[in-house]
């Protein structure tokens, strides 16, 4: 009987410690981090005998394995958590498509203002018009650099406050393995301390990636790459904030994430993972990338423009940085677009816009600049050139190129008309003769007979020259002709007034000179010449002269025309074909490309954008590319999310307390104990019929 009701009190107080763990499982079931807690219970057994129920300490039912795997998806869901916070900032300033404000729209409107003006450069209210459009896509980038600058200025806040919160959770955790292994070394629960663990444990896993591995009671906390953070004490994180401008870079200028001092193991670049991860790539990679694409579009519109004779953007000191990023950084043009501003002469003259600012004058009511900036700055090209295929670079032009003229002299009379002879041609008195010198030989006397036809006096020419020198044209009339040669007739007998009756009169006809015509834009045409000795030197000293115009031979001695400030120009060829003789054909050359790659502050940053845009397409370019990259975050936010909320669930499912569950686990306890109760009754009314039998 003593053994019965000892078996029996000790199912009532199983029963009662039961009862509690059920009471205080109840009571936190919507507690954030706590656990179902179970008591185990074992058969006690003395000399081989059971005599009753022993209880276990007070654990936890929890799936291990699975909540791993749900800090390490808290940790990836918390990375595009941070990164879509920032980079919404970056899309709810360009705005929407149809909203007017973006920066691709500014830029639009700067080039509908020129098309504007292109058609009344003097009006006044289009020209004031025009400076705003630049002053508004100026400010425009102004305040896109800034924003972005901003941003990379406030992860640093954001890293150092999620510093400050990993050290808590890391000090926290080294405590509670400390308190859990002595308490459990005296045999003690720890149920409800390791929960707190967890939700430690859970919180850095928000700000970084991590892995648990269990040693006894103790649970250490390490990084991807192995260095620990927390066993049975805290190795906390360092980081010291800077000050951040567009040319500041990691690890140059800027500090990284360190294990317990700023000389400690550098784990800024090991895939972080989580809100730290997020934090310093967008502090180290994407923002500077968006600053890298921002300046070199920024650069490019400077460039473009004064490249058509107009400096409509510079630096805050007046300059359009050259066309390289990274000479000793960070000079260059790193952070351009933090101070590309509209020129100051512009604002003050908007008449600038019209006459360019390289010092030429345009005549009033010229378009030429303003429609070369319409054209070639908003276009695919920067200027035409005409490039030739021939070295002309030593020797006579004429000879070096074989170029032929056709000198004639066509008489006024029709000879043909009189037959069979000029017998009856009036004014002119037969016999009769005239001198004649054609390239080089004679005089030489022509005689006219009273007897000759048209025909005979061609004969006569021809024969004593030995070549063919004259003609009968088609409308009858006496022509003389030759190859680079001067025409010479002078009188012998036949007198002036003979000499006009043949449809003639007496002088030099000089061989006319290889040329041709050039023009630059919409200037006047220029007409060249190429005079017998004339060399390349000669050629382009008077091409040179051609105002706008640019001429030079290559490293193949070829001819190149260019226009000094841009646009496009027109040749035309004249006597002797010199154009054709040279090769001259003209061709569309596009301006310097976006430069991809070499970009930052150290050169490491490519933009990932076409090098071959306009100005309107890069820049469309630059928001579509950040949008996508949004959209592509969001997505993939969504997702991991999603699978994050799916393995929660499944943790809750496991080691979450279900209120169903625990009363019928209420009941099953009151079961027991109304059992264990009744067999104490039982045995009390056995030794109270034993006590009476011996009375």
């Amino acid at each position: 009987m003593t053994i019965a009701l000892d078996a029996a009190l000790s199912g009532l107080r199983i029963a009662q410690q039961s009862l509690d763990a059920v009471s205080k499982n109840i009571s936190n079931a919507s507690t954030p981090g706590y656990t179902r807690k179970i008591l185990p219970q074992e058969n006690v057994i003395i000399a081989g005998r059971g005599v009753g129920v022993g209880a276990l300490t007070l654990s936890r039912n929890v799936n291990y394995a699975l909540i791993a795997d749900l800090n390490r998806q808290i940790s990836v869901t918390e990375n595009y958590n941070v990164r879509l916070k920032y980079l919404d900032r970056i899309q709810a300033f360009h705005g929407s498509s149809d909203s007017g404000q973006s920066l691709s729209a500014r830029v639009s409107g700067l080039a509908n203002a020129f098309t504007k003006l292109s058609l009344a450069p003097n009006d006044q209210l289009l020209l004031s018009q025009a400076v705003s459009a630049a002053t508004q896509t100026a400010d425009k980038i102004n305040n896109f650099a800034t924003l972005i600058n901003d941003m990379r200025n406030n992860t640093e806040g954001d890293i150092s406050a999620a510093v400050a919160d990993v050290n808590t959770s890391l000090e926290q955790i080294a405590n509670l393995n400390t308190t859990i292994t002595r308490l459990a070394s005296f045999n003690q629960s720890t149920a409800d301390l390791e929960d707190q663990r967890d939700i430690a444990i859970k919180n850095v896993a928000k700000y970084i990636d991590i892995k648990t591995f269990a040693h006894d009671k103790t649970i250490a906390v390490i990084t991807k790459q192995g260095q620990t953070l927390a066993d049975d004490s805290a190795h906390k994180l360092f980081f010291q904030r800077s000050s951040i401008l567009p040319v500041s870079s990691y690890p140059g200028s800027l500090n990284g994430l360190t294990v317990e001092s700023a000389g400690g193991a550098d784990i800024t670049q090991t895939e972080l993972g989580g809100q730290l991860g997020a934090l310093f790539d967008l502090r180290d990679g994407t923002l500077p990338q968006y600053t890298a694409q921002l300046d070199e579009f920024s650069q490019k519109l400077a460039e473009r423009f004064q490249n058509e004779g107009l400096k409509l953007f510079t630096g805050a000191d007046g300059n359009v940085p050259p066309n390289n990023p990274n000479v000793s950084p960070p000079l260059g043009y790193v952070g351009f677009s933090s101070l590309i501003e509209v020129n100051e002469s512009i604002v003050a003259d908007p008449t600038l816009l019209r006459d360019g600012t390289t010092g030429n004058t345009e005549l009033s009511g010229s378009n030429e600049v303003i429609r070369r900036i319409a054209q070639f700055t908003f276009g695919p090209y920067q200027y035409q050139k005409a490039q030739g295929t021939a070295d002309i670079s030593a020797g006579a032009l004429i000879t070096a190129l074989s170029l032929v003229t056709r000198n004639s002299v066509v008489g006024t009379a029709n000879l043909a008309a009189y037959a069979p002879d000029l017998s009856t041609v009036p004014g002119l008195t037969l016999p009769g003769s005239f001198n004649l010198t054609i390239g080089g030989t004679g005089p030489l006397a022509i005689t006219v007979l009273a007897t000759d036809s048209a025909a005979d006096i061609v004969t006569s020419i021809n024969t004593a020259f030995g070549s063919t020198v004259s003609a009968i044209n088609s409308a009858g009339k006496l022509t003389l002709y030759a190859d680079n040669s001067d025409i010479t007739i002078a009188d012998n007998t036949i007198g002036a007034a003979g000499m006009a009756a043949l449809g003639f009169s007496f002088g030099t006809t000089p061989s006319p000179q290889p040329g041709f015509r050039v023009q630059v834009g919409t200037g006047t045409p220029a007409s060249i010449s190429i005079a017998p000795g004339d060399t390349s030197v000669q050629l382009l000293a008077a091409l040179n002269a051609v105002p706008g115009l640019t001429a030079a031979l290559d490293g193949s001695g070829r001819l190149v025309l260019t226009p000094t400030n841009g646009g496009d120009i027109k040749i035309t060829d004249g006597a002797g074909g010199p154009l054709a003789a040279m090769g001259m054909a003209i061709s569309n050359v596009a301006p310097a490309p976006f430069l991809q790659s070499g970009l930052g502050p150290d050169g490491g940053l490519s933009t990932g954008l076409l090098a071959n845009s306009t100005l309107q397409d890069y820049i469309s370019s630059i928001i579509t590319i950040q949008s996508e990259e949004y959209s592509v975050s969001k997505t993939s936010r969504d997702q991991e999310n999603s699978f994050m909320q799916t393995l929660d669930a499944r943790n809750e499912n496991i080691s979450g307390v279900n209120i169903d569950q625990e009363m019928s686990e209420l009941i099953r306890i009151q079961s027991a104990y109304a059992a264990a109760a009744k067999m104490i009754g039982a045995t009390q009314t056995l030794f109270d019929s034993l006590l009476n039998a011996f009375r």
